[in-house]
């Protein structure tokens, strides 16, 4: 544990030359005085660390110091090139970096991980490079955003981080049009771009701050349960968890878990067709019911 949180320290080091104490301390969750011990057993073991009291000073390590790739073990340089490929892959990365890594840990070519933000057709292909600089260098950026009403609105906001959850990229950021932290599908992001623009005192908190769904309540939710005909096996392990799944002996399946309320439960059902069947909640079967309804009218007009 101790080795584990001197290298800690040293990285933090390597990155910023000097810390104080109390920052190292509360980054490190230690005391100052473990700190100061610490780095006096780095010291001791010829890193260059060297603390200076008083104001002012701090933990430095000499800036010429360079980390031997001998300090990584073997499974650490794996893990680390693993990582930069799949930013690399993102778009988050350059692969002149990744070539450079690789070169200095001696390691060959390998590729676990391919991510491609654009969609099957193709037309679907958003810019991650500007997105990746806005957030990195905390540029302001205007878009149009199509909520769920399919209303389009013209957003300004500030960029906080790309974020994968469930089966889509969302763009979190703290939006200057409603004066708030908000979440972007990126599906529904429309003609991003960079504009004049500093992040207000609130931006800047939130950005230091904000961890998605770190505070968020547990939601409401309702219970399902559901009929699905056989033919739609590649359907139901894509749309439920498997452990919300029974599979009947004539080869149907019986869906039973809790969701979200909303609209999109019920189009999601819709898609099966004739497929499946809605046992509960009945008023959920009613909203199916309606919808059918009112399909089959607009086809009999």
């Amino acid at each position: 544990m101790q080795a584990s949180r001197m290298f800690e320290m040293l990285y933090m080091l390597l990155e910023r030359e000097k810390m104080t104490a109390p920052e190292l301390a509360k980054k490190l969750e230690v005391s100052v005085r473990t700190v100061y011990r610490d780095a006096q057993a780095l010291s001791e073991a010829g890193v260059p660390v060297y603390a200076e009291r008083g104001k002012g000073g701090g933990i430095s390590i000499l800036p010429s110091y360079k980390l031997s790739k001998s300090m990584l073990s073997e499974a650490e340089r794996r893990s680390i090139l693993a990582a930069l490929q799949a930013a690399t892959q993102s778009g988050a990365e350059d692969e002149s970096v990744l070539r450079k890594l690789r070169a200095f840990f001696g390691a060959g070519d390998f590729d676990w991980v391919q991510i491609d933000f654009a969609d099957w057709s193709g037309a679907q292909d958003h810019d991650v490079a500007l997105l990746k600089e806005a957030i990195l260098s905390g540029r302001v950026l205007t878009f149009d955003y199509y909520g769920e009403s399919g209303e389009k609105t013209e957003r300004r906001a500030c960029p906080l981080r790309l974020w994968f959850k469930g089966q889509a990229w969302y763009l979190r950021a703290y939006c200057l049009t409603r004066c708030a932290v908000r979440t972007f599908k990126l599906s529904r992001l429309k003609r991003p771009r960079v504009i004049p623009g500093e992040f207000p005192p609130e931006a800047l908190s939130a950005r230091a701050e904000d961890v998605p769904d770190a505070h968020r309540p547990e939601p409401e939710t309702v219970h399902l349960r559901m009929l699905a005909d056989a033919c739609m096996a590649y359907r139901v392990y894509d749309d439920f968890f498997e452990d919300a799944i029974t599979r009947r002996e004539d080869g149907s399946f019986l869906i039973d878990m809790r969701f979200p309320p909303g609209a999109w439960i019920a189009s999601i059902i819709l898609s099966y067709g004739a497929h499946a069947q809605v046992l509960e909640p009945p008023e959920l079967r009613e909203e199916i019911s309606k919808a059918a309804e009112n399909l089959l009218a607009r086809y009999n007009t």
